[in-house]
């Protein structure tokens, strides 16, 4: 007759082989007494152990699971094969160190109370934890131990500390990497649960276990040797799983607002509190001096009679303002953004910018968030600062146009894109309302489409794995309707010739061409050296706007840099690859316009500060170099922070302003018509943030020809008003 199974050793293992064989030889040669099984359940997508399992140790039981399960999932699945009266759930990156089995189930049997035994471990030196076991979490316990409070409250509340050999101790919550509990108990309590994918299972089991009036015992007689994160180190995104695992602790013991409240505190680090302290800077000197230098032409005052309208009439406009071809329209996303700012400020034409300032200050968390992913938490780092003190981008932050959030959104298409080709599909519609979310911006960001479509054909010729679901029906769907964004320009062209859309992707397609047949060899060369001239000028704006050679010769270098990178590790998928890539079609883009526009610089901007970043990174890592480097982006964010504090606009807000009073005083009760004269005078808008001020002010400029008729002049920097 065969023998009754008492213990089911449970591991689950995940892409650690080796381990796990170190592990099963280790409990065959500490020679249990009891009967004993061991099930090991395969959670590696790829299930390469199976065949050398089962060649190797036999009389092992091999689960492999139809996807990876998690650690709790995985454990209950095993336990579900099990046959003993006691589960020990058990790490594959540990070892036994004596006989372990005998020893805790010897404990278990002394006392019907028990419901836990766990056994001590130690660390690959065969030296024990100082700190394994815990007093029970609570918010309130959390907040002292497992926050930056921690340094202030000695540790041995919550962590039992003074292991000794012979000792057995009562703890609320021992170590989920090796534990025994009664198998009936488990059953009762309804095993793990499965919420937590990785982390926190022993926090949640062991405070079951205690609410059912049952004990925990750590007994030193047991000694298992841990390789601490072994195991967890193979999966990429346990930072991530971690923090959804503790937040669900909290939320399904203690509530909704305890967890929320439990959670933020947890993540302030020093990280953090840098990150806290960079956006509060980085807002401050975005929104630093506007009532007197924020820009606002008259373009921006198309905008706000246009987003005034819409909030005063309710009609939704469906294009925005004519751009530099009258046949086409900038999209009328800004028109909604800046009418939610102007609701919110009252129509005050500060709102506009205050929205635009935390478009810039958020971009400046994303830039090192995206930063610490893609390439490195330092690279991230570096980024942040540089993006927040760039005087050009701050520039732009400071603007309340339609040009100004791009740079944000680019960003995160950026790190959309790295996320897709990394295999992660969900990133796909998330690419499509970026895009379509930044056409409806600006047209010229229809050039990040091209870097979509290349890795769309190149993924489909080469069958690449994060093309495969492309086509998933899903995806599609989700894609689909992530072009809502699109939605008032497609209304509006059925009724104007599809002009917004077929017409303008043909003349993209058509423009490349068009530049050789519509110009003299000449004139495209002169064209050519506008537009270089203006990129370079941009490029010292954007890195180091005190000195042109310094700012160039970084840029050049950081160029260089990437490119080698790019070289040694060519791969279509990698970050470096992917920047490169899309800071040569934003270049392309502005040459073949041959346009030396503003509109078409704030694409580029992440794109130029990463690649600065990774060269001032690459500096700090050559031996000598790297105070000297330090030194050197630090006078960079001193002397740029300076600059961003002395910007001052010939033509700012506060001169506008002052002429809008000149222009009442004129006038009195008057009925007026304005005119506008002098550079950029013969464009329909040049009055426009001049009628917007004066609506403001409650002196609306009159629709109708009246005979009283002020003109507004802008020359050199001055603005002069007088009657005609």
């Amino acid at each position: 007759m065969k023998n009754q199974v008492l213990v089911s050793i449970v591991i689950v293992n995940y892409k650690v082989k080796d381990k796990l064989f170190a592990c099963l030889e280790s409990i065959y040669l500490s020679k249990p007494k009891i009967d004993f099984e061991i099930i090991v359940v395969d959670n590696d997508e790829k299930k390469t152990i199976g065949k050398d399992l089962l060649k190797k140790f036999p009389q092992v039981k091999y689960l492999p699971s139809d996807r990876n399960l998690g650690y709790g999932g995985g454990n209950n699945f095993g336990a579900r094969h099990a046959l003993g009266k006691y589960l020990f759930f058990l790490n594959p990156d540990t070892e036994f160190i004596g006989n372990v089995i005998d020893n805790i189930y010897k404990l278990a049997e002394s006392d019907k109370t028990i419901g836990i035994v766990a056994p001590v471990l130690l660390d690959k030196d065969r030296i024990e934890y100082s700190a394994q076991g815990t007093v029970k979490l609570t918010p309130f316990k959390a907040l002292l131990h497992l926050s930056f409070l921690s340094r202030f409250f000695k540790k041995s509340h919550y962590f039992i500390e003074g292991w000794n050999s012979k000792g057995l101790k009562a703890v609320d919550v021992c170590p989920g990497s090796a534990l025994m509990v009664n198998r009936s108990l488990f059953e009762k309590l309804k095993g793990f649960d499965e919420k937590f994918f990785l982390y926190f299972e022993e926090f949640d089991l062991c405070k079951r276990v205690k609410e059912a009036e049952f004990k925990i015992y750590i007994d030193a007689k047991a000694r298992v040797m841990h390789e601490w994160g072994v195991s967890t180190a193979q999966f990429k995104e346990k930072d991530g799983v971690f923090r959804k695992s503790r937040f669900y602790y909290f939320k399904k013991h203690f509530g909704i607002p305890a967890a929320l409240f439990t959670e933020f505190f947890l993540r302030i680090n020093k990280f953090w509190i840098f990150l806290t302290l960079l956006f509060i800077f980085s807002f401050i000197l975005r929104i630093y001096n506007l009532t007197k230098s924020m820009s606002f032409i008259g373009d921006q005052g198309w905008f706000y009679l246009s987003a005034r309208d819409l909030l005063l009439t309710g009609k939704i406009p469906l294009v925005g303002i004519i751009s530099s071809h009258t046949w086409l329209h900038q999209g009328p996303l800004w028109t909604y953004v800046l009418a939610v700012a102007l609701f919110l400020g009252r129509f005050d034409p500060i709102s506009g910018a205050f929205v635009t300032a935390l478009f810039g200050a958020v971009a400046v968390v994303l830039v090192y968030r995206f930063g610490l992913e893609m390439f490195s938490r330092k690279v991230g780092i570096i980024a942040a600062l540089l993006y927040a003190v760039s005087p050009l981008i701050t520039s732009f932050d400071r603007m309340p146009y339609h040009t100004s959030p791009v740079p944000f959104f680019t960003l995160i298409y950026f790190f959309a894109l790295f996320k897709w080709l990394k295999g992660n599909s969900k990133y796909l519609p998330l690419i499509v309302f970026l895009l379509a979310t930044l056409y409806n911006f600006e047209l010229a960001t229809f050039t990040l489409f091209f870097v979509f479509a290349f890795f769309i054909v190149y993924g489909l010729l080469r069958k690449k794995e994060w093309f495969k679901n492309v086509l998933d029906k899903r995806i599609v769907l989700l894609s689909v309707i992530a072009l809502f964004p699109m939605i008032p320009v497609i209304i509006y062209d059925f009724t104007h010739g599809f002009k917004q859309t077929v017409v303008f992707t043909g003349w993209v397609l058509y423009k490349p061409f068009s530049i050789f047949m519509s110009h003299s060899a000449g004139n495209l060369f002169l064209n050519f050296g506008l537009v270089f001239n203006f990129l370079v000028s941009s490029l010292q704006q954007i890195i180091f706007q005190f000195n042109f050679a310094v700012a160039i010769l970084i840029f050049v270098f950081s160029l260089i840099y990437l490119c080698i990178k790019i070289s040694k590790q060519f791969k279509i998928e990698s970050s470096y690859f992917i920047l490169g890539f899309l800071l040569l079609v934003s270049f392309l883009g502005i040459l073949i316009n041959q346009s030396p526009s503003d509109a078409y610089l704030p694409i580029a901007f992440p794109f130029i500060i990463f690649t600065v970043a990774l060269f001032f990174d690459y500096l700090m890592s050559v031996r000598g170099f790297k105070y000297i480097s330090i030194v050197i982006l630090s006078l960079f964010i001193v002397i740029n922070t300076l600059t961003i504090i002395n910007m001052d606009k010939n033509t700012g807000f506060k001169q506008r302003v002052d002429a809008v009073n000149k222009i009442i005083k004129l006038v009195g009760n008057n009925s007026y018509n304005l005119i506008g004269k002098g550079q950029n005078s013969q464009f329909s808008s040049f009055t426009m943030n001049y009628e917007y001020l004066l609506w403001w002010k409650g002196h609306q400029v009159s629709k109708r020809s009246e005979k009283m008729k002020i003109v507004v002049l802008e020359k050199n920097g001055e603005i002069t008003i007088y009657k005609e």
